[in-house]
C-alpha cells in the first residue's frame, strides 16, 4: 500500500470497518494505531495478541489488578497472560474505555435490537461482537479457546449507588479517536459490533477508521509509571533481546 503523510508521522495504511464488522491486522513494534470513530454510538472490542507467539494475549485480570482501575485511559499499559506489556494507550480524545463487560453476545444483540440474520439481510445482518471476534480469529488459526474478554474502546461505564452498571450515553462522538503504540509485535482482532449494555434501539453502531502509522509514541515514556508498569515494560524488553 502507498505511503501516506500525517503531519509528521508516516501513515503505513489506513482503512475503515462498518459498524457492526469486523476486521484482523498485524502491526510490528514501535508502530502506532489510531482507531477514530466515524460517528456516535461506536464501540470497538479488541483483543491484542503476541504475534510471535499467539498464545500470549491481552489479559484483563492483570492488566487492572497491576494499575489499580477499572476504566482505561491514556497512559495505561495494555498488559499480557505472560506479564509483559503489549501496548501502551496513548493520545486520546476520549478516555475511560471499558476493560469488563466483554463483547456482545448473539442474545445481546436480539434483546436490544431484535433479530435479522444473514438469510435475511445477507451483509446487513446484525452481527454480535462475540461473532465477529470469532470469524477474526479463525483466519489466524484460532479458535474460541482464545475469546477473552477485550477492551471496549469508545465505551464507559457508569455505576450507580447499588452498584449497578450501565452504559454512559453519548460519551464518544464522531471525529473521537484513541491511539496505542505496540511494545511487541501484535495480531490485533477487532469487532464494531455493539457493546453488550447497549441501550435497545435501531442497530446502528458507528464506522470505525484504523489507521497505522510508522512510529507510535515513546511507550516507555508515555506509560504510567507504576512499579507493575515499569516491571511489564522491562519483561518485554528482555523477551525481545534487550534490542
Amino acid at each position: 500500500m502507498s505511503l501516506l503523510e500525517s503531519g509528521e508521522r508516516a501513515v503505513l495504511w489506513e482503512d475503515d470497518v462498518p459498524g457492526g464488522c469486523h476486521a484482523s491486522f498485524r502491526i510490528r513494534r514501535g508502530q502506532g494505531l489510531r482507531l477514530t470513530a466515524l460517528g456516535a454510538h461506536a464501540n470497538v472490542s479488541m483483543i491484542l495478541f503476541n504475534d510471535d507467539d499467539r498464545s500470549e494475549r491481552y489479559n484483563m485480570a492483570d492488566t487492572l489488578k497491576a494499575q489499580h482501575t477499572a476504566a482505561l485511559g491514556a497512559g495505561h499499559v495494555l498488559m499480557s497472560d505472560m506479564g509483559r506489556a503489549l501496548a501502551v494507550l496513548g493520545a486520546e480524545t476520549v478516555s475511560d474505555h471499558d476493560p469488563i463487560c466483554g463483547a456482545s453476545s448473539r442474545a445481546d444483540i436480539d434483546r436490544s435490537f431484535g433479530t435479522c440474520r444473514f438469510g435475511q439481510a445477507r451483509n446487513a445482518m446484525y452481527r454480535s461482537g462475540q461473532e465477529g471476534l470469532l470469524v477474526e480469529l479463525a483466519k489466524w488459526g484460532l479458535g474460541k479457546e482464545d475469546l477473552v474478554a477485550p477492551v471496549n474502546f469508545f465505551s464507559a461505564l457508569s455505576v450507580d449507588d447499588e452498584g449497578g452498571v450501565a452504559l454512559r450515553g453519548g460519551h464518544a462522538q464522531s471525529g473521537d479517536f484513541v491511539e496505542c503504540a505496540a511494545v511487541l509485535n501484535l495480531l490485533c482482532v477487532l469487532s464494531t459490533a455493539p457493546h453488550p449494555l447497549a441501550a435497545p434501539g435501531p442497530y446502528a453502531p458507528a464506522d470505525i477508521r484504523i489507521t497505522v502509522y510508522g512510529a507510535g509514541m515513546d511507550a516507555v515514556s508515555g506509560a504510567r509509571h507504576c512499579p507493575e508498569n515499569v516491571r511489564a515494560l522491562a519483561n518485554s524488553h528482555r523477551y525481545l533481546g534487550g534490542s
